[in-house]
């Protein structure tokens, strides 16, 4: 259980360094004088830095060992809270973001797939790793607005308290066990070049597996709002200037997640409950920007957090179900690449319109595209369903059933 603990230390610290800079884009976008597209810009660079890594070294802890990759992206997290905790203008902050994203693309599936090979049961993994990640997302957003409203210059404080909580971990680290299995993914040396997303063997469990992507994806759509144009939209919509509100206001996106992984019945993650409550979230997140009523902005975020960890864990058990020792990294990856893709197009599409068209109708723009992206999964899914046999996951080992058994 201590290196259970000390991954999940470690993996927490890296993603909540991800939303560490949300609240404060309203302070940078006024220091070097950006607007809305800038700084969809800007956090388009830490999903570059994700969804990069992903591609070139994805599979890179199933060949070299899941403790290196660990502590590469650790150093890469400290080096790019030193680029943000000295930035002086915007090119600085787009190479520290990019660099925050490489880290969150090296740690995702390496931790992931090193508490799946160290907890017993898929379930209790990924309830694990979903708690690290997104426990990591909320705890950023959150300590980041609080101090942003306590300390003088947040811009530059905040980023040397966090650097002091990677040095924490950088200590977690040395009690972490390599768990790699060394004779299944190590047997190839790894080459750094772009690899082709990889897919389970077999149609029903291709279907499977796409149909989790697209809904995860389709919820990463709110991530990125959350993650980019919010602050903003608080402010100047709802009239929000304290900054621990607006970090505890976009934050309660990811703790309902949070929450949503970890004390939600198994029952109750399914695919179809998690496209209703994004689309009742969306809705209602709309009703408060129009109206501009902030009661109704945390209602709907709540609802849009609870879709977001409802389909990102009922996505992660399937991808777990599906992988084999050797590829689990690799697929993991893959399932994350999904979710990072998820939230270029509906973030960009917003910074676009906002410029364009406005608040109001960019917002209405985004909630459709992430509904009907959610519906089309969930359709893929039904699919899956309607076209399987008792025999569809019936191969031997990991692949008996992925979690449609217990989920759908």
């Amino acid at each position: 259980m201590l290196a259970v603990g000390a991954i999940a230390f470690v993996y927490t610290v890296v993603m909540a360094g991800g939303t560490l800079t949300i609240p404060l884009y309203v302070l940078w976008a006024s220091q070097f004088g950006f607007g809305s597209l800038t700084t969809v810009v800007v956090f388009i660079a830490y999903v570059v830095g994700v969804v990069g890594t992903l591609l070139v070294a994805g599979s890179l802890s199933d060949a070299v060992g899941r403790r290196p990759v660990l502590a590469l992206s650790l150093a890469l997290t400290a080096l790019s809270t030193v680029g943000f905790a000295l930035a002086d203008g915007l090119t600085v902050l787009l190479i520290s973001r990019v660099l925050s994203g490489v880290a969150t693309g090296l740690i995702t599936a390496t931790a992931t797939s090193a508490i799946a090979e160290l907890v017993r049961g898929r379930r209790t993994a990924a309830v694990l790793s979903t708690a690290a990640n997104v426990g990591g997302l909320s705890l950023g957003v959150v300590a980041a607005g609080v101090l942003a409203q306590c300390v003088t210059a947040p811009t530059h404080t905040v980023f040397w308290c966090y650097l002091a909580t990677c040095a924490v971990a950088g200590v977690v680290w040395l009690v972490i066990p390599e768990t790699a299995d060394k004779t299944a993914g190590r047997s190839v040396r790894w080459q750094p070049r772009i690899r082709r997303p990889v897919l389970p063997d077999g149609a029903s469990r291709v279907r499977s597996f796409v149909a989790s992507g697209v809904l995860v994806a389709a919820s990463s759509g709110v991530n990125g709002f959350f993650s980019s144009l919010a602050p903003a939209f608080l402010r100047d919509d709802l009239g929000v200037s304290n900054f621990a509100v607006i970090g505890v206001g976009v934050g309660t996106l990811f703790i309902s997640a949070l929450l949503a992984q970890t004390v939600t019945p198994a029952a109750l993650v399914r695919r179809d409950i998690g496209t209703a409550l994004l689309a009742v979230g969306m809705i209602v997140i709309e009703a408060a920007l129009w109206t501009h009523s902030a009661p109704l902005f945390i209602v709907g975020t709540v609802s849009a957090g609870a879709a977001v960890g409802t389909l990102f864990r009922h996505g992660l058990s399937v991808t777990d179900a599906l992988c084999d020792p050797g590829n689990r990294a690799e697929l993991t990856a893959t399932y994350f690449l999904f979710l990072y893709s998820g939230l270029v197009g509906p973030v960009l599409v917003l910074g676009l319109a906002d410029q364009a068209v406005g608040t109001r109708a960019s917002s209405t723009m985004l909630a459709a595209l992430v509904v009907s992206t959610a519906l089309v999964g969930l359709v893929l899914g039904r699919r899956t369903e309607s076209t399987s046999t008792p025999d569809t996951f019936s191969r031997p080992s990991t692949h008996r059933t992925p979690v449609e058994e217990n989920h759908e």
